[in-house]
């Protein structure tokens, strides 16, 4: 099988990415990597890894002003490396899927376009933009081999070759049944940490209920409501860890938040990695009715639908019999996860019969 050569417009520190990369390697497949460096914080001395940019940030307005010089240099890149062919490319997301697409009009390149999300719907365009944005995602969608998709609900046109890789976890209990004695009445806040990830929403509801205890572990993107919900007796904060510890952390609490303002479009569309986390673990993921894939949540009974707003719809979250409910939650998901979202299985045999 021909090496694969992964390219983001990110590191290679990616969740999702380092579980696809782990697979391949455990089959002594070679992995080689393009990525951009963001944050400055990643050195090359693997062969394997090449950054082609640098700088930029996350997470503000500055970065939009970055993608288009990423793009150009991606472009050229591809158009002027030779032998690409000895490679089987996938390319991630729209700023590496359309540099890939304008260099196989001018020279023969395969790629296979994998979108986490869409990028005409995850920042707020003008009208204009956004639609020659949908256009010409559609173009690279049509000219790749096939796509891979995070979310069966993420699959806009059913004329293009898809499949489906869910964001599913390794299993933390390695097959094994998992053991409830440890369940405490304490809900895990975890990733990405932002008022439009339901941030505010949490710290009135930890407010409110003095008596439930909240671990926080990820990056605050805000300063206003990290000292805000940490000046809370009863919230313990953790900086971002590597994922396995951050199972042995949270793998005794009563639910995992997983919530998406519905003011920006791709939220409703949010595919969420805490979702098959919570199952995986067995405890509940508790995330907001807006949301598309809560629909899936609900009717397969791995977690709990509330308003995104605070509101009287969490109260279940707080009553008398709430553990046992987490457990009976957490149980259905554990099986769920096991009999249909094991990722080596998913990968196994969606994905590598198309390599």
């Amino acid at each position: 099988m021909k090496p694969i050569l992964y390219i983001k417009g990110r590191s290679e520190k990616d969740v999702r990415l380092q579980k696809f990369i782990k697979f391949f390697q455990s089959r002594n497949i070679e992995v080689n990597f393009w990525g951009w460096n963001r944050m400055k914080s990643h050195d090359n001395k693997d062969r394997t890894i090449k950054y082609l940019f640098s700088g930029g940030g996350a997470g503000n307005k500055i970065l939009l002003l970055y993608y288009p010089l990423w793009m150009a240099i991606l472009f050229l890149k591809v158009l002027f490396t030779k032998s690409l062919s000895k490679y089987t490319i996938i390319a991630i997301n729209y700023e590496c899927g359309f540099p890939l697409y304008l260099a196989s009009r001018i020279k023969k390149i395969n790629y296979i376009y994998e979108i986490y999300d869409e990028f005409a719907i995850s920042h707020k365009f003008p009208s204009f933009l956004k639609n020659w944005l949908i256009k010409s995602d559609k173009k690279i969608m049509n000219k790749a081999d096939f796509v891979i998709h995070v979310d069966k609900n993420r699959i806009r046109y059913k004329e293009c070759k898809s499949i489906v890789i869910e964001n599913t976890p390794y299993d933390y209990f390695e097959g094994e049944k998992r053991n409830y004695d440890g369940l405490s009445l304490t809900f895990a806040v975890t990733g990405m940490l932002s008022q439009t990830r339901g941030i505010e929403q949490i710290y009135k509801f930890a407010s409110n209920n003095p008596c439930i205890s909240f671990l926080v572990v990820g990056v605050f993107y805000d300063t206003k409501f990290k000292q805000q919900l940490l000046s809370l007796p009863n919230v313990s904060f953790h900086e971002k860890v590597p994922q396995n510890i951050l199972f042995s952390m949270i793998k005794n609490c009563c639910g995992i938040f997983s919530l998406y303002s519905p003011c920006i479009e791709i939220n409703k569309l949010a595919a969420s990695n805490k979702v098959y986390d919570a199952m995986m673990l067995g405890i509940p993921v508790i995330t907001n009715q807006e949301v598309i894939n809560s629909k899936f949540i609900k009717d397969s009974e791995v977690g709990i639908v509330v308003d995104y707003n605070y509101n009287e719809s969490w109260d279940v979250l707080c009553s008398e019999n709430y553990l046992e409910k987490a457990k009976y939650i957490g149980q259905k998901g554990r099986k769920l996860y096991l009999d249909q979202f094991f990722f080596d299985t998913l990968v196994l045999k969606r994905l590598l019969p198309l390599l």
